[in-house]
């Protein structure tokens, strides 16, 4: 599991391979009071998971171990772009 602080106390959470089902390989948003969104890879044809996150410019960068990086709101946790970049 990786944690980033945001400025505003939040924190973003990158769930590991060793979560539970639910939260495996997601990105999730945590406030003092609970969960404010979470966000899972996109499905496919092969089971992927979000290895790496930043905050770049307002919103969050998540990269998946099948190469795929999206834009991700900070607020909401919506996909705002997607590349393939592998």
């Amino acid at each position: 599991m990786t944690t980033l602080d945001l400025p505003d106390g939040d924190r973003l959470i990158l769930h590991g391979l060793n979560a539970p089902p639910t939260e495996r390989g997601a990105v999730e948003r945590v406030s003092a009071s609970g969960r404010v969104w979470i966000t899972r890879p996109p499905e496919s044809g092969a089971q992927d998971a979000f290895v790496a996150m930043r905050v770049h410019e307002g919103s969050v960068v998540v990269e998946s171990f099948q190469g795929l990086s999206l834009r991700l709101d900070l607020k909401t946790g919506a996909v705002l772009g997607q590349a393939f970049v592998k």
